[in-house]
């Protein structure tokens, strides 16, 4: 079954929203065997609607669209579809009950049978938004499936998760399985890992699948897709990816399998591990702090941090000591030594963090440009602390050392039993 995706909106093509769904929708539609054939972004208008239907419609089985079901005069989903398949707008009763509840749910008085989330067009089915105020619909049309959705992240993942798969099942043709191995690398560019540290690794992954790269904050995301006609093979697969990375000079540089965030790795691993940590952040602002309390159970053995942008904060809260400020600034291995140590020693946990940095794009010196910075590590037996640079502008740089920071204390957490 090839599957399509219109994803629909202004506010995309404008630049003022990120597009989530088309990657939701790969996602969800990995986890059982599909693929994403298609995806095309439209405006809100009749015409770029119709065109984008058109396209997708001759190209694809099912045709997934997400956005304009809201009750704004720019959401035009509903009439613009009915129009191109030259159906008519009609009342749904079940659509206004799922309507009805929705807007209870949040405590909120639906407006009556005269709202448009009551009509849908002719033939089709409601479906029920369980996150959202306005019900999906579903139907067919000369053999094709048509699956409709809010554009809402959470509403569109949501509605996947609790109705896509139940209303085509019957209808897929299983003709294979698909799946992928993302290997998940550090510290080396894309040039240098497939150019010098292992230039025959792309072809041997050619052999068992296709073959992505990409290049994230500190290092490259190595993706192998596979096809296979049955389970074992796909198993089968999966192992001759491993074996091939196993056996490559870049098998130092792997510190995942999967598609989890950094911060999600680390999370798991000192929950499991029953291991506390915590940042003292400079330059960072928080950032280190921020995306680890992103991962729901992270107050299990994340303690705190102190964000020390200024040098008082330093000195008075973690204890570096002025002589150390005023002889080696506060941009320096030795400040991020005593930030580490200091927030090591008021927090009680097992590891701490320290980010001391010049971020820009003022700020650096001849000896210590934009972009250098200190990443300090302090456990019980050990404080010390490592020098880096990076390219890139102000939030570029910020990125790239929480990255680095949360790399270092990654690689600090495997060393415990």
């Amino acid at each position: 079954m090839k599957i399509g995706l219109l994803v629909i909106g202004n506010e995309i093509l404008d630049g003022k929203i990120s597009d989530l769904n088309t990657k939701n929708l790969a996602n969800f539609l990995k986890l059982h065997h599909l693929e994403l054939s298609l995806a095309i972004t439209v405006k809100d208008t009749e015409e770029d609607i119709h065109r984008g239907l058109a396209a997708l419609f001759d190209a694809c089985d099912l045709i997934i669209t997400s956005g304009g079901l809201g009750p704004t005069k720019d959401d035009i989903t509903k009439q613009t579809l009915a129009s191109f398949l030259g159906r008519s707008i009609e009342y749904s009763k079940q659509a206004e009950k799922i309507a009805t509840n929705n807007f209870q749910r949040y405590e909120k008085s639906f407006p009556g049978k005269e709202h448009g989330y009551s009509f849908l067009p002719h033939g089709f089915l409601p479906l029920n938004n369980s996150t959202g105020l306005a019900p999906g619909f579903f139907g067919e049309h000369l053999g094709k499936f048509v699956f409709c959705a809010p554009g809402v992240p959470k509403e569109f993942k949501t509605m996947l998760e609790d109705e896509l798969i139940q209303l085509i099942y019957a209808k897929l043709e299983h003709t294979g399985f698909v799946d992928s191995v993302v290997i998940r690398t550090k510290k080396l560019p894309e040039e240098k890992l497939f150019g010098e540290v292992d230039p025959d690794l792309w072809s041997k992954l050619s052999k068992i699948g296709e073959v992505s790269s990409l290049p994230v904050l500190y290092g490259v995301d190595i993706g192998v897709k596979l096809r296979a006609s049955t389970q074992e093979e796909l198993n089968s697969k999966k192992a001759q990816v491993l074996t091939v990375i196993d056996a490559s000079p870049i098998k130092p540089n792997v510190w995942y399998y999967g598609t989890e965030t950094i911060e999600e790795v680390i999370v798991e691993l000192a929950n499991r591990k029953k291991i506390t940590f915590g940042f003292a952040e400079s330059c960072t602002g928080g950032l280190c702090s921020h995306r680890v309390t992103g991962v729901s159970g992270s107050g299990n053995s994340f303690f705190g941090s102190v964000v020390s942008y200024d040098v008082s904060v330093k000195n008075q809260i973690l204890g570096v000591k002025k002589e150390t400020l005023a002889t080696h600034g506060a941009v320096s291995g030795e400040t991020a030594n005593e930030m580490a140590e200091g927030l090591r020693k008021n927090l009680n946990v097992d590891v701490a963090i320290s980010i001391t940095g010049f971020a820009g794009p003022s700020g650096g010196t001849p000896e210590k440009p934009v972009g250098t910075v200190f990443i300090g590590k302090s456990v019980k037996e050990k404080t010390e602390a490592f020098r880096f640079k990076f390219y890139g502008d102000r939030e570029q740089l910020k990125a790239r050392f929480s990255q680095l920071a949360l790399m270092t204390l990654l690689e600090e957490l495997e060393k415990f039993a």
